[in-house]
């Protein structure tokens, strides 16, 4: 997103108070003419004043909430460190922990002859409760093994 020039504090005031102040005068009128029930009745100025002063309020109020988001973060802000690293971050990083894991564990298996492991796969041999038939229940789930 560009960087919008600084502006001075009347700048940023000005566009809101004059939305405000028109809206405000809108609302004045409408309630004037239409509060009134016809041209026998008296004008109702102090019910025209108060929607008047509630409009003009509640304008502000939403200029400055869109004002307040519409400023944009520092660039530095969604690097993140520490404890506040960026979640995909610490999905690669787990990622990587059990590939390194799992390849470690193929070369050892191929160092150790692994011939043992396919007689039992042939078989239909395997442990109960083992991670390869479903999960262990009662332990605790760490998300770096899941990932």
């Amino acid at each position: 997103m560009a960087q919008r020039p600084k502006r001075g504090i009347k700048a940023d005031i000005k566009g809101p108070l004059i939305i405000a102040a028109v809206l405000a005068v809108v609302a004045f009128v409408c309630i004037l003419i239409f509060a009134t029930g016809g041209t026998n009745n008296a004008p109702e100025f102090r019910l025209a004043l108060s929607v008047a002063g509630c409009v003009f309020v509640g304008t502000l109020v939403v200029c400055a909430t869109l004002i307040i988001v519409e400023k944009p973060n520092d660039e530095e802000l969604g690097q993140g460190t520490g404890i506040n690293k960026r979640s995909a971050d610490l999905y690669a990083q787990a990622k990587a922990r059990k590939d390194a894991r799992e390849r470690e564990a193929r070369e050892r298996e191929a160092r150790e002859g692994g011939g043992s492991d396919q007689s039992d796969a042939a078989s239909g041999g395997s442990e109960p409760g083992g991670s390869e038939d479903g999960p262990d229940y009662g332990q605790r789930a760490h998300p770096e093994e899941h990932n």
